[in-house]
This record gives structure tokens, C-alpha cells and sequence, in this order.
């Protein structure tokens, strides 16, 4: 067996050729790259906390959140519980106008953050008096609204999806204002989610 051999290649300069500072610059270099390539990995850190400590501040700076207390739509007041637990504020999601048995029909959609059903109703029992309920189970969920004898502001609370007597969290709240009125049989059965005009 024969023994292996190994080629080694040195760059080094003939006999009679001196070493000029070139070379050793760009060896210089390379340990200067190495050295700057190894901090920036370790600054990746430091760098995105300070970026996002910078965004933190320009959002507080953006000022605070608005917090409703009514709704800009109907004025009527507005449950705590549409403002979520990092508080970002509760503007509402205007829907799409439309028209409803021959009235135009506005409302303010608005989530609600960790609240029971039954504790969401009570809230607005006691602050909208005056005002009639109704109740209904649908597409598993309950559905109850709140309305004004002259049938043009409603307030409906819609439950998260459960069992039909169940006291699930509520998922969300509608305001409505209808022009003209309509019918108490009307908006009885829209909140069954039917649409009967009589």
C-alpha cells in the first residue's frame, strides 16, 4: 500500500520578492469583517427591542385611544365592555346602509370583550328604560333586542354560538336606527332572523 499525499498550496512570496503591505492589509481586513460580522449577530437583538421601543412610542405619542361612552349613531349609551382589555378604543363598524320593510335602516356594529350574556343584558336593561325586549334563538346563538316604542332605535346583543338556554359570552352588539319606524312585529321578527314586513 502506498502512503497518500497531500498537496499544500502556500501563497508565498519568491525569494527575491518582498512582502509589500498589501497583503497584510487585506488580512487586516478580513479579521475586522470577522469581528464586525460577529457583532452585528449579536446586536440582532438589541436592535429589534429598539425598534419596537421606538414603535411603542410613537403609538403612545399617536395619543390615546377614544373610549365611547354612547354610540355616535343612535346616542345611546355604550356597554364598558366593547373596549377590549388592552384598550384600544371602541369605534364602531359602520355596516352598510340598507333598507328594511321600506325604512332605511343605520347601525354600528361593536364587539364585546368578556362579558356573559345575562350580565350584558342586565347592564342594558337598567340603562335603556323605556324600552322593550325580545328574545329569540338562532343559528345557535341567542339573540335579544332591545327597542324604543316608536320602533326607530334598536340595540341587539347576540350571544357566542352555544346550547339554546346556555349562558354563553357575549359576541357582539348592534345599534340601529330606522327611518321611518317600523312595526313591533318587524323588528320582532328580524330579531328571529326573518325579515316580515306587516
Amino acid at each position: 500500500m502506498g502512503r497518500p499525499t497531500f498537496a499544500l498550496k502556500l501563497n508565498v512570496a519568491p525569494k527575491n520578492q518582498v512582502i509589500t503591505e498589501a497583503p497584510m492589509q487585506s488580512i487586516a481586513s478580513d479579521q475586522s469583517w470577522f469581528t464586525w460580522r460577529m457583532q452585528t449577530r449579536n446586536m440582532k437583538p438589541s436592535l429589534i427591542l429598539a425598534i419596537a421601543l421606538v414603535f411603542c412610542f410613537v403609538v403612545i405619542a399617536g395619543g390615546n385611544p377614544k373610549l365611547l361612552t354612547a354610540d355616535p349613531l343612535t346616542n345611546l349609551p355604550l356597554h364598558p365592555a366593547t373596549d377590549s382589555r388592552l384598550h384600544l378604543g371602541n369605534e364602531p363598524t359602520r355596516l352598510p346602509e340598507s333598507n328594511v320593510c321600506g325604512s332605511k335602516m343605520q347601525a354600528d356594529f361593536y364587539t364585546v370583550y368578556d362579558s356573559k350574556v345575562d350580565i350584558t343584558l342586565g347592564w342594558y336593561g337598567a340603562h335603556l328604560p323605556g324600552f322593550k325586549r325580545t328574545h329569540a334563538y338562532a343559528a345557535n346563538r341567542s339573540q335579544d333586542t332591545f327597542y324604543n316604542p316608536e320602533g326607530t332605535l334598536a340595540v341587539s346583543v347576540t350571544g357566542s354560538s352555544g346550547k339554546a338556554d346556555e349562558n354563553t359570552e357575549t359576541y357582539s352588539v348592534v345599534y340601529a336606527r330606522f327611518q321611518p319606524g317600523l312595526p313591533e312585529k318587524a323588528i320582532i321578527n328580524l330579531n328571529q332572523q326573518k325579515v316580515i314586513c306587516q
